[in-house]
Parts: structure tokens; sequence; C-alpha cells
């Protein structure tokens, strides 16, 4: 038997690496590539959100669905939307989840638009402004009276479908509106067109709009799926792309430089 050899190693140098690799860089890796991932989540939703699901009438919606970054004190990042105020609570919940919707802000009804509006406007764009029922009617409507008005032309002017062809701008076009019951005993906005050639010559009035107390609206909106499959996805790329990135840091330390992945 030969002679043994006895070979002794200090491990406390590679261990206080390992111990500061714990305590500093995997942490600051973890919250990266939280982070990350959850504006990649972010991004997604935005461009659900514009693509086509809503007719979103500004940016409002998608500049408001937000995310709170990750931290060392809360290694959590969320994707959140914020598209309420103090008298209209954020509605997107109820477009992922499905649920009751009711009038809030002081109004006694829903208005839900009909066929006979659509008519005059595409059911693929926001309800112009001055086909709206604060438009047709004042605030303080009372049941069976009438209230006359207008029409303006330019962007939201009332418009009709002739044939296949494009929807046909108008001039100024007067309106009489008034709240009635309809035969199946719902109240309805109905608006009457003076006459007008553009109808045909017809004074007829139409209800564009059914006054309902509530309604259901149904989930449309997929947000917790989008999330979860984008996270699915991308952590694991953005885990590896936040270690290299903390590592090129460490390395950059005292330089005055930095990168950002």
């Amino acid at each position: 038997m030969g002679d043994l050899v006895k070979v002794s190693v200090d491990v406390d140098g590679p261990r206080r690496g390992i111990q500061a690799l714990r305590d500093q860089s995997l942490p600051f890796t973890i919250v990266r590539a939280l982070t990350m991932t959850a504006q990649d989540a972010q991004t997604v939703v935005r461009q659900f959100e514009k693509g086509g699901v809503f007719n979103i009438r500004n940016d409002w919606t998608v500049r408001n669905t937000k995310i709170t970054p990750a931290t060392k004190e809360k290694m959590m990042a969320e994707v959140y939307t914020d598209t309420g105020n103090a008298s209209h609570p954020d509605y997107l919940p109820r477009q992922q989840d499905g649920g009751e919707k009711v009038p809030v802000g002081g109004h006694r009804w829903l208005a839900i638009p009909t066929d006979y509006l659509f008519k005059y406007t595409s059911r693929k764009r926001v309800i112009p402004d001055n086909l709206r029922p604060r438009a047709l009617l004042p605030a303080n409507a009372q049941f069976g009276e009438s209230y006359e008005g207008s029409f303006s032309s330019g962007a939201g002017a009332v418009k009709r479908v002739i044939g296949k062809k494009t929807l046909k701008k108008l001039g100024t076009a007067e309106f009489v509106a008034f709240v009635q019951k309809a035969k199946s005993g719902i109240q309805c906005i109905f608006v009457r067109h003076g006459g007008m050639s553009w109808h045909g010559g017809s004074r007829d009035a139409e209800p564009w709009y059914l006054l309902i107390s509530h309604g259901h609206v149904k989930g449309v909106f997929p947000m917790t799926e989008l999330v979860e499959k984008t996270v699915g996805a991308k952590f694991d790329a953005n885990f590896t792309r936040a270690a290299t990135e903390v590592a090129v840091n460490d390395a950059l330390r005292g330089t005055g430089l930095s990168v950002k992945f």
C-alpha cells in the first residue's frame, strides 16, 4: 500500500462566493426576470385589447393596463387593469369573468343600442358622440316629453348605408327624441327624423335605445389565461437573460457602465 496523500482545501472562499450569489445576485436575477415577464404579459394583453374584441374610443383601456415591478422585498410582479374612476368602477374584470352590469354615476338606466341605430353608424366603430343618449336627450328628460335637436355634420355626422356603398355623410339633420314604452313594455329612446329625405320621407319614430335597469355581460376578455400563457412561455428565457444581465453588471461595477437587456 502506497503512502496516503492528504490534501487540505480551504472552502471558505467559495462558500462565501456562493453565499454572496445567493444573497445578492440571485435575488436581483429573480426580480429582473419577474419584471421582464410581467412586461411581456402586459404587451400581450394590450395587443389583445387593440385587436378588435372591444370598440375602443381612445387609448384609455390600453394605457391603463399596467404592471407593478417586482422588488427584493416583494418578489412578485403584477399585471393589472386600472380603468375605473371615482364614479365608474373598473369595467374590465367584468369583461373577463362576465357578470351583471347596473347603472352608475347617478343614472337610472342602461341604454342598449338597437339595429335601428346601426342603420346610421357601423357596429365596428364607437358610436359617435352626437348619436349617444346624452346628445339626444337632456339629463333631466321626462317620460313622454319630446326634445328637438339636430345632428351636426362632420366626422360624427349621422350616416346611412346606401346599398353596398360606403357610408354617406349627411349635412345637418333635424330630429325629435323622446322616451316611451314600446309594445313589449320596455322603455326606449325613440327618434323621429322629421320627414327628412335621407330617411325616405318617413316620419315614423324608431327605437334607437332600449332602457333597462340591469344587464348581463358575457366574459370576452381572457386576461388571466393570456398572462398565465405568457409566463409559461417567457419566464425561463427571461431568467437566463436576467442572470446574464446581473453577471455583466457585477463585472462592470465601479466602471460607471451597465447593461439592460
